[in-house]
């Protein structure tokens, strides 16, 4: 049994000359690949160091004219773009799942990488070819992050998976339920204990003065 394949080309394109040339357009025009979404299927390097690569698989697939799919391949080792400035960057990697966009290049950029971001020639006569896209974030990402830093209105929120709370308010900053106001003044739901000198690990709720009492609260 042979399988059959079918070309762009609909069934009204070869009907008179304006429909041949109007095809022959949409032909080069779909050439000019600008920005796809992907899910990303490999992670290679990242952390504190350089920015990663990555292989895409891209998640809209081909169509002929006939309307039948043939999905894309997995395009490999795609530079992730970060936000950094200079020695100062933000380190949010993607991982293995993620779903994103890559931007494309319009010319050959296998040079540019080569060579470190020094400026090359392209490296062929190739075009807004998807070899030259780079990863930019992601989009319609199903996983709820457990770790962020939350913009909310006119304060800020920062947490860990691990239950450690950073939040900003009028009132203050929260750290882990401690409140430290804009004096200086510290509020705590907690015991504290002091670490330091003949005070190491002697709490402040139970520490007695020898010959007499605890200090009254307030005093």
């Amino acid at each position: 049994m042979t399988e059959g394949f079918f070309g762009q080309r609909g069934i009204t394109d070869g009907n008179d000359l304006y429909n041949t040339i109007r095809f022959m357009i949409q032909q080069e025009l779909r050439e000019t690949r600008t920005a796809v979404p992907v899910k990303i299927v490999g992670v290679h390097g990242g952390g504190v160091g350089a920015a990663p690569t990555v292989d895409v698989q891209p998640m809209v697939t081909q169509i002929d004219g006939q309307g039948n799919q043939t999905p894309h391949g997995v395009i490999y080792g795609l530079p992730v773009s970060r936000n950094q400035g200079g020695n100062a960057a933000v380190i949010n990697d993607p991982v293995v799942g993620d779903v994103g966009h890559i931007v494309i290049s319009d010319r050959d950029t296998s040079a540019l990488r080569s060579n470190d971001g020094a400026q090359s020639n392209p490296g062929s006569f190739r075009h807004h070819n998807l070899a030259d896209g780079v990863y930019h974030g992601a989009m319609l990402n199903p996983a709820t992050p457990n770790r962020y830093i939350n913009f909310n209105g006119p304060g800020i929120s920062i947490a860990d998976e691990f239950g450690n709370t950073i939040v900003t308010s009028s009132a203050g900053i929260t750290l882990n339920g401690v409140l430290i106001d804009r004096n200086g003044n510290i509020g705590t739901p907690g015991g504290v204990t002091a670490g330091v000198g003949t005070s190491d690990s002697v709490t402040l709720q139970h520490h007695r003065h020898a010959g007499g009492p605890p200090p009254d609260p307030g005093t």
